[in-house]
């Protein structure tokens, strides 16, 4: 089988931007949670820990 990036499993899925949107924005709520942040409250530094998690970049793959 041929190996497949990040970006070419995002573009292969069949969910829709605002499924990925959605799929993103839980994953900021439970990640937030889990670190004892407040999801409304991000701070700049909080938040580019959260957008570097390969669960945030590839959310799709969640449930594949």
């Amino acid at each position: 089988m041929e190996n497949l990036n990040d970006s070419e499993l995002i573009k292969n899925t069949s969910l829709t931007k605002e499924e990925l949107n959605l799929l993103r924005e839980k994953f900021i709520h439970e990640y937030s949670k889990e670190k004892g942040w407040n999801p409304n409250e991000l701070s700049t530094n909080q938040m580019l820990e959260i957008v570097s998690q390969k669960q945030y970049k590839t959310p799709g793959l969640i449930l594949g």
